[in-house]
């Protein structure tokens, strides 16, 4: 299957060797699969646990056997960094703190996470001539002009107004104390610093800006993957909201 894999021109792929940073969590897992199932490129995983990619790195038996590495690092203070950097034609950095709840409780590590962190994986990529494909956020757009508006103004039905454009529509975030935006504000940051590396020094680079996801092994969901305290996902709040009103209307249904 990994071998009639076609590009976007219909020629088959050439393997390439990509190091992903963050290959343990929950888009770094499902990424992996594709990977292994779909192409026949090596990935260089990188992660501090392994637990959602054990499948993927045994038995040896398996049809990718020796396409995947796992290697247990952290990237704040590990000197192998660089060389997995090398050793690859591609870098994925899906590492971040990237939980609500962690954004007003822990916005030191939210920051240091998702900037600070991310400084050499950009400055190794730029300086070895590695292209960087880094996970970003939708949150880098901040607040619509809209949100200021008097409730009552009519130009509030304007689009100019509520609709973000990615290139051109200006940023607004919370203020200061407001310590929940750390998170959007070190995301776009980073972004910031990966476009100068380009445009100064030519990296080659790729943001991606996720919405929302969700699917098997997404990290906390409280009560099953994660503390059943705090603030969850978006998607998980959603799916939480649903089933606490399909149990008031079951209630109100047996009183009837």
């Amino acid at each position: 299957m990994a071998a009639s894999r076609m590009d976007l021109d219909g020629r088959p792929i050439k393997p390439i060797t990509i190091c992903m940073i963050g290959a343990g969590g929950f888009i770094g897992s499902h990424l992996c699969e594709k990977l292994m199932s779909e192409t026949p490129h090596k990935v260089l995983a990188l992660d501090v646990y392994n637990d959602k990619i054990k499948h993927l790195l045994e038995p040896d038996s398996l049809p990718w056997a020796g396409r995947i590495q796992f290697h247990r690092l952290n990237i704040k203070h590990d000197s192998r960094l660089e060389g997995l950097i090398k050793m690859a034609d591609l870098t994925i950095n899906l590492a971040a703190i990237c939980t609500p709840a962690d954004y007003n409780t822990r916005p030191l590590d939210t920051i240091y996470s998702n900037f600070i962190d991310a400084l050499p994986v950009v400055k190794y990529c730029s300086e070895n001539n590695k292209r960087l494909i880094h996970f970003s956020t939708c949150e880098v757009y901040g607040k619509t002009i809209q949100s200021f508006l008097p409730k009552d103004s009519p130009l509030r039905q304007d689009p100019a107004y509520y609709v973000l454009k990615e290139d051109v529509s200006p940023c607004i975030f919370g203020s200061i104390e407001k310590q929940r935006w750390s998170y959007a504000c070190a995301k776009q940051l980073i972004e910031r610093l990966i476009y100068a590396e380009g445009a100064e020094n030519g990296l080659e680079f790729t943001i991606v800006r996720p919405f929302n996801w969700i699917g098997p092994r997404m990290d906390f969901i409280p009560g099953i993957d994660g503390p059943s305290e705090g603030v969850p996902r978006v998607l998980a709040c959603f799916s939480n909201v649903c089933r606490t009103c399909f149990t008031v209307v079951e209630n109100i249904l047996e009183a009837i």
